[in-house]
């Protein structure tokens, strides 16, 4: 008689967690479909438009190849894609020419409030540039494209594709200046770097340099552990020396839970984690949810 109730609460707890995982299955199913797509164009591992195939992002052709590709991309979502080129001169008497690729998504209301989601596209020479950085620009592309499709967002969105970090990050140097000598009025800024590995399975991320108040809302959204730690990237930096809240999210770098083949020619889209990405896209996406109530 035990044994056949112990099967009958077996069965009856079964049926209650199986729409739950359903759920969570079918969530990681919608934005690993979407992403796969742009980390294999972008890497290489399809081809980027009719038969041609990156073999990285640094050089000029490859780097506006792909700028091309995440304009369209920006367009299939109903976005209105620009482009903010630069031609500037270092102290040494360098020359970079560039492109930021970024699209507005304004609020319903008139708040004159922006949230930033960002991620570099350009690659060191040689380097497919998968974990670094392929699935950055598909964590911001997926959260951009689900804002897109909120009935309400009480502040204004805006996703930027920054070229030439290696460069010593012109690119976003030069967009930081525009935010600010256009004088918008920015909430915060979130950016992807180094995501799509997970050795140890736990599905965790790390959030770099962020604020205490950006720090909660991803505690709060996220399922999965989140580590912190105090080093600021340059882009951070940049970011927080106009004044700009801030976070960047990355895998386990201080677990040493990253990909081994980062800047190199095995940073390619089979390595990537696609579940792992997803769970981390997933936890962005509600934050930005979260903001734009």
């Amino acid at each position: 008689m035990n044994y056949y109730r112990t099967f009958l609460l077996l069965f009856v707890f079964t049926i209650q967690m199986t729409p739950a995982q359903t759920e969570q299955d079918r969530i990681e199913a919608e934005i690993i479909n979407v992403q796969r797509t742009i980390v294999a164009k972008l890497t290489g591992h399809e081809p980027i438009k009719g038969k041609k195939k990156l073999k990285s992002r640094a050089s000029a052709s490859e780097r506006k190849a792909s700028a091309d590709f995440l304009s369209n991309s920006l367009k299939d979502i109903g976005l209105k894609p620009q482009k903010h080129a630069y031609n500037v001169k270092d102290k040494k008497g360098n020359i970079f020419n560039g492109v930021n690729i970024y699209a507005e998504i304004p609020a319903t209301n008139d708040s004159d409030e922006y949230v930033i989601i960002a991620a570099h596209y350009d690659t060191v020479e040689g380097s497919p540039g998968a974990v670094h950085n392929a699935t950055g620009i598909a964590i911001a592309y997926y959260a951009a494209k689900k804002i897109v499709e909120l009935e309400e967002r009480n502040k204004n969105f805006m996703i930027v594709f920054f070229d030439h970090w290696k460069s010593n990050m012109v690119g976003t140097r030069m967009f930081t200046k525009k935010l600010k000598d256009e004088e918008y009025n920015i909430h915060s800024m979130h950016r992807s770097d180094y995501m799509g590995w997970d050795n140890d399975e736990d599905r965790a991320i790390e959030m770099l340099a962020s604020s205490l108040s950006l720090e909660s809302m991803y505690r709060i959204e996220s399922p999965v552990p989140i580590y912190k730690r105090t080093v600021a990237t340059p882009e951070s930096r940049f970011f927080a020396n106009f004044g700009f809240e801030t976070v960047t999210l990355t895998a386990e770098l201080k677990n040493a839970d990253n990909s081994p083949y980062v800047r190199q020619s095995e940073d390619k889209y089979t390595t990537v984690n696609f579940k792992y990405l997803a769970s981390t896209t997933n936890i962005v996406y509600k934050v930005m949810r979260s903001l734009a109530k």
